[in-house]
């Protein structure tokens, strides 16, 4: 391994580095190209934008994602030669935007290949500035917390002398900033999606009186411009001052009870404590990493015996992938289920409920039944099983025809 890496970070000439790192990039590439005749196939053959979307949403979930993860961290070692004479913190910081950089133009370049497809099928009129821009801010609220951690670990390392402190440091700077993340993050939601206040009044006194049912402090209502894109949707954020948005194309294509029902699901997610719960889902998680680190080098320093670098590193991170992966995918499913279940309390009639989540569906052009694997990958359940469990809890049978 240490030969791979010493190969990867010195070894190589600069001309083959940079052709290297042209050919990973030019791999995803081709994965794309064939992503987009794959789905082109599907639509052709079932003239279903659902089934063709589907299709896309499984690629990039479990191949063109994992690709880039896959060619992104070779591509670092590669590039590290460029910035070796500089010190750590620059370093570090050249790194993360080298990275950043390198998956902009691997995503840019993907979204230059399928977007007349995505665009003929769903019927999107977003431009191409505005969704390079959606991939830049996805990108950079993964990027920028990850950087600013390495950076203050690395300065707490340098001006700590105990190894216990330091330990404590290492382990609490991530938690710490997780929670300011999700701290200030709903202050900058506004801004990043363009979203502005709710403008009809009428609606937003009917919303306000959700929250005064659930017996809980009334959040702040706003809608956010997604016809371009045709993304019909509702979501909760804020820890401390919540806020609810809702697509205008939602907005537009929904009777005034779906959007009620919709609000009433994220109202639930308020009134369960959701928000708070999933972070410390998390923040377990990262304990349960840096445990894990802290025995591995007991082990190594009480008995003088040095860990396999890919066996330490399989210890180390597929309990966490699990965990993080399966377990907490499982966590957001149940809360979605227990929002469904709180909008039934509060009132919401169970065909209204059925009604507002099939014209989502339909809006999204999303498929109502996924295959039982690949409901376990996924942050909600499927359409048809919320539909049985709305009908489990309400005794209302709706034909779902599949």
């Amino acid at each position: 391994m240490d030969k791979i890496l010493d190969l990867l970070i010195f070894d190589l000439s600069d001309r083959l580095r940079i052709a290297l790192i042209l050919l990973l990039i030019s791999v995803n590439y081709l994965a794309e190209f064939l992503v987009k005749r794959s789905v082109e196939k599907v639509y052709r053959r079932t003239a279903s934008a659902e089934e063709a979307i589907n299709k896309l949403r499984i690629y990039n979930q479990y191949c063109l994602v994992i690709l880039q993860i896959i060619t992104i961290v070779p591509m670092q070692f590669m590039v590290v030669k460029f910035f070796i004479g500089l010190r750590k913190l620059l370093l570090i910081s050249f790194l993360f935007l080298a990275s950043f950089a390198l998956l902009m133009i691997v995503n840019v370049g993907q979204l230059l290949i399928i977007n007349k497809t995505y665009q003929r099928i769903r019927g999107t009129t977003e431009s191409l500035f505005g969704q390079i821009r959606d991939v830049a801010i996805t990108l950079l609220l993964t990027f920028v917390p990850v950087g600013l951690l390495s950076i203050l670990t690395s300065i707490a390392a340098g001006k700590i002398k105990s190894q216990v402190l330091e330990g404590i440091a290492v382990a609490a700077l991530p938690l710490t900033l997780m929670f300011l993340f999700n701290l200030t993050l709903p202050f900058l939601y506004p801004l990043l999606l363009k979203a502005v206040p709710l403008g009809d009044e009428g609606l937003k006194e009917r919303l306000d009186q959700l929250f005064d049912q659930a017996g809980i402090k009334r959040a702040q209502l706003y809608q956010w411009p997604t016809k371009a894109k045709k993304v019909a949707n509702a979501l909760v954020v804020g820890l401390v001052k919540p806020k609810v948005f809702i697509s205008d194309y939602y907005l537009e294509n929904a009777e005034p009870g779906e959007i009620e029902a919709v609000v009433a699901h994220e109202v639930g997610h308020l009134k369960h404590n959701h928000l708070l719960k999933r972070l410390l889902y998390i923040a377990a998680g990262l304990c349960e990493l840096f445990l894990v680190g802290y025995l591995m080098e007991w082990y190594e320093n009480h008995t003088g015996k040095e860990i396999n670098f890919l066996i330490g590193l399989a210890i180390l991170l597929v309990p966490f992938f699990l965990y993080i992966s399966l377990g907490l995918l499982q966590y957001y499913r149940k809360q979605e289920k227990q929002a469904d279940e709180f909008a039934l309390k509060i009132g919401v009639q169970p065909e209204v409920m059925i009604t507002a989540l099939l014209k989502l569906t339909k809006l999204n052009h999303m498929v109502p039944k996924l295959r039982k694997l690949d409901e376990r990958f996924q942050t909600h359940p499927s359409l048809a099983r919320r539909i049985r469990q709305i009908e489990k809890i309400s005794g209302y049978r709706y034909d779902l025809q599949l």
